[in-house]
């Protein structure tokens, strides 16, 4: 597959008009929205690349008063929909098997992760309203974030397509995941219900102390000062990193061929877009995010600057 539509060999189109991984596939995502859902779960839902994992440990280290060796691999699992495997093959990812079906009988409260859109959660969701934490980041920090990471999934002998192809893929909606602005806005519909709790990832960068304070509140768990610190430094980029660091070692020597953990862990850099979008990509973006999220309060902090109007 060549010129722009590089990327789309990636994509997987579910129901016809939700584009999702390749890694995911029909009987997976029916998987997840046919789950048996818990009124104590804890759902933390993101588009890709807004700080998933992250959330993921503070949840569950808040969950352990910050004692970290209490935690294993199988706690800090990928998202739902897809496989424990890193692959592109379909007969591997069908022969794994989705995280989903392995959460089944995990223990209560589970901390479950996926990227999909609110529509396509379970839909006993909707009815037993579980916890949920929505993360979401500055749209073109994760456009970058994602480019990169998706650079570590192309096919073996395969050079990529240059990044103006990618930015004309996801800002079109048509990669993973589909449209970001659409993603937000979906979960937006649902700032106001009671069991959803959403917040900028920046927020996280800026102040983890008071974002971990908050979350707990959110889940009902007070936190002394000693328990709350100990959350802290766990979560911490290089604590988390060393985490999963070990436990992908311990995977490998137990000759597990789970997804390596740490692919995922980045510095979470904000602002580094401006080293990558030529002047004529980032007007395209800010036209299309004036006209697409005018009426969002929570992207207020992502407004372009009106400099960049298109004329």
């Amino acid at each position: 597959m060549e010129g722009k539509r590089f990327y789309m060999q990636y994509v997987f189109m579910y129901k016809d008009e939700f584009p999702l991984t390749i890694m995911t596939n029909e009987k997976a995502m029916k998987e997840l929205e046919d789950m048996e859902v818990r009124k104590d779960d804890i759902f933390i839902v993101t588009y890709p690349k807004s700080g998933t994992h992250w959330m993921q440990e503070i949840v569950h280290l808040i969950l352990v008063n910050g004692n970290a060796e209490m935690l294993t691999a199988k706690e800090r699992r990928p998202v739902l929909e897809l496989p424990d495997v890193m692959s592109l093959d379909p007969d591997v990812i069908e022969a794994a098997g989705p995280i989903v079906r392995e959460m089944k009988d995990a223990l209560s409260p589970r901390v479950l992760s996926s990227h999909v859109r609110y529509s396509l959660l379970p839909k006993q969701l909707r009815e037993k309203r579980p916890k949920l934490i929505y993360v979401y980041r500055h749209p073109k920090d994760v456009i970058i974030s994602y480019y990169n990471f998706s650079l570590k999934f192309i096919r073996p002998g395969v050079s990529p397509a240059p990044f103006g192809d990618f930015f004309d893929d996801i800002v079109s909606g048509q990669f993973q995941y589909g449209s970001w602005f659409d993603h937000v806005l979906e979960y937006y519909n649902h700032k106001d219900d009671k069991n959803v709790f959403a917040l900028p990832f920046e927020d996280m960068k800026q102040d983890l102390h008071k974002v971990v304070q908050d979350v707990a509140s959110f889940l009902g768990k007070s936190l002394d000062d000693a328990t709350l610190q100990r959350v802290v430094e766990g979560a911490s980029f290089e604590a988390m990193k060393e985490s999963f660091q070990k436990d992908h070692e311990k995977n490998v020597a137990e000759g597990k061929a789970v997804m390596h953990a740490t692919i995922f862990i980045r510095k979470g850099q904000v602002g580094q877009w401006k080293e990558t979008f030529t002047p004529e990509q980032n007007k395209r973006f800010d036209n299309l995010f004036r006209d697409k999220m005018k009426d969002c309060e929570w992207t207020r902090a992502y407004e372009p600057d009106s400099s960049n109007i298109d004329a």
